[in-house]
């Protein structure tokens, strides 16, 4: 009788030791598949914010080369003219022409009226160091806001572009003394003259605020800036600015996505070479 009764006890706790590893492996078994359920949603995820990013980041870009007039691009009361017409001033050379892409509101893409002119920090200057406003220039209204100027109902994505000159290799040159001598660089096109020269670099930066680690007022005032703040530049595409931190540098240390669409548009008009340049 005696016998019989362990027996049981042994049959009892047998069972108890397959049920536990069964829930043991049913338990792993769960936990690996959640990790690749969130693995295969994180890739989707970041999938579809790269995408989204990029088109965003490239619409500035294309609506400037595709859609908007050359008189209209180069007319002073826009970025890119007014960036083109200051160079005339040596002390206006390498200044950022920003505004903030609001394609959901009734204003003209670039306007003058919205614009922030930033004098960038010299090369000798840290590379964390901060660009400066030139108030003489412009005003605040350049900036974006990262809780209101979204590109679309979604109210996703906030778009910061930013317009640069590039200054020739010798900016005293004649406008066309690049051209080769005896050529007509116009030839076929329907203009055949021009008044315009000059070569800028749009660069438009697409922003996901929402997922930011820290408050975006907080992040508004370090990265882009405000009414009373500024925050880092957008363009350092330049030699001598290589290294500086720009504003997409500062959001990526909060956790925010971001993508960067650089393009260079060459405004030079077409040009009759008839005589050797003085």
């Amino acid at each position: 009788m005696k016998t019989q009764i362990k027996h049981r006890f042994h049959e009892r706790g047998a069972t108890l030791i397959v049920v536990l590893v069964m829930l043991l492996v049913i338990t792993i078994v769960g936990v690996i598949a959640i990790r690749i359920a969130v693995t295969s949603l994180n890739i989707a995820t970041n999938s579809q914010i790269g995408q989204l990013l990029l088109q965003t980041s490239d619409t500035p870009t294309n609506i400037f080369l595709n859609k908007s007039e050359f008189k209209n691009l180069t007319s002073v009361m826009g970025a890119v003219g007014k960036a083109i017409n200051d160079q005339a001033d040596p002390l206006s050379r390498g200044r950022e022409y920003i505004f903030c892409y609001k394609p959901t509101q009734a204003l003209q893409m670039g306007s003058i009226l919205d614009v922030t002119v930033l004098i960038p920090p010299n090369s000798t200057d840290p590379d964390d160091t901060k660009p400066t406003v030139d108030t003489t220039e412009s005003n605040r209204s350049g900036f974006c806001n990262l809780e209101s100027d979204f590109g679309s109902a979604r109210e996703a994505v906030v778009t910061q572009v930013s317009i640069k000159y590039i200054n020739n290799t010798d900016p005293n040159a004649a406008p066309g003394s690049d051209l080769e001598r005896g050529t007509d660089s116009s030839k076929d096109a329907s203009i055949q003259k021009g008044k315009v020269a000059g070569r800028v670099r749009v660069t438009a930066t697409s922003i996901l605020p929402n997922y930011s680690s820290k408050d975006l007022v907080d992040v508004q005032k370090e990265c882009i800036g405000d009414a009373t703040s500024v925050g880092y530049i957008n363009d350092n595409s330049d030699d001598d600015l290589r290294t500086k931190k720009t504003m997409a540098d500062c959001l990526t240390e909060f956790g925010i996505p971001v993508n960067t669409q650089i393009q260079e548009i060459d405004l030079k008009t077409r040009y009759v070479q008839v005589s050797v340049p003085t």
